[in-house]
């Protein structure tokens, strides 16, 4: 397989290379390429140009094992303005992530240009720096870069970085930008790791991506900040940017343990 995360086998199975490997095993994928590709299955389904991906949530249902994805997408609610798609990432029959996505009709061109669009400052360079570098280094790090601002990806704490994904998602394609800050965004919590993982974990099993606009692909940054609290609950909240400015929020929900 060439550098991408997946190959297509066929018009709904994808070939998993061993690049999509997380932080935690060799065997199982970071969660950011699959929801990736269930971001476009959503946008292959029906495309239509006056309308936009405008939400997406992901549920990891178990362990992503690295072995063919069976892609299934269809629509749950469908509206002239308004649509909710569901898409099904599956290993040997079983559901391994389930995303839904809200497609929404564009604003026209004469609405107001409301709230705060600003971004962070674009930095002269961005250099690849250290990210978890305890953990498992030849799958998705080796490829997806993060250039940290404040904070550091082998540092407890908040955070703001730029990610990206330095190859395709399907061979032979270039990721949209919604694609692209998918993967990225999916790595939130681990850019602000909150407690060591040695010792306290905190996996997440859903993420939330809210965009009030069309990402643009390239560099994504990520400002945040995982908060847990005993006998709770951990939660992971990113705003989230690129060059042309802010796109909107991600959150993911964390499940934290001991291992004592």
């Amino acid at each position: 397989m060439s550098d991408a995360f997946y190959q297509q086998v066929d018009r709904t199975r994808f070939e998993s290379s061993p690049l999509t490997a997380g932080p935690w095993s060799a065997d199982a994928q970071h969660a950011g390429p699959p929801s990736a590709l269930l971001v476009r299955a959503l946008e292959q389904y029906d495309p239509d140009p006056d309308v936009r991906l405008a939400r997406l949530s992901v549920d990891v249902l178990g362990p992503v094992a690295i072995a063919p994805l069976d892609i299934e997408v269809h629509r749950i609610r469908s509206g002239r303005s308004v649509e909710l798609l569901e898409a099904t990432a599956s290993v040997d029959g079983r559901p391994t992530l389930v995303a839904r996505g809200w497609r929404m009709r564009r604003t026209p061109a004469d609405f107001p240009t409301v709230g705060t669009h600003a971004g962070p400052p674009l930095p002269d360079t961005r250099e690849r720096g250290a990210m978890m570098s305890f953990a498992y280094q030849d799958g998705y790090l080796s490829v997806v870069d993060f250039s940290f601002v404040s904070g550091s990806g082998d540092e407890l704490g908040p955070a703001d970085a730029w990610g990206r994904a330095r190859i395709d998602l399907v061979e032979g394609e270039t990721m949209t930008g919604w694609q692209h800050t998918v993967v990225v965004a999916d790595s939130a919590s681990g850019v602000s790791i909150a407690s060591d993982p040695m010792t306290h974990p905190a996996i997440n099993c859903d993420l939330v991506v809210s965009l009030h606009r069309d990402p643009a692909p390239g560099w994504v940054h990520l400002e945040t900040e995982t908060t847990g609290s005993p006998g709770q609950g951990v939660l992971t909240d990113t705003l989230l940017s690129d060059d042309q400015g802010r796109l909107g929020r991600s959150v993911q929900n964390l499940y934290g343990r001991g291992l004592g």
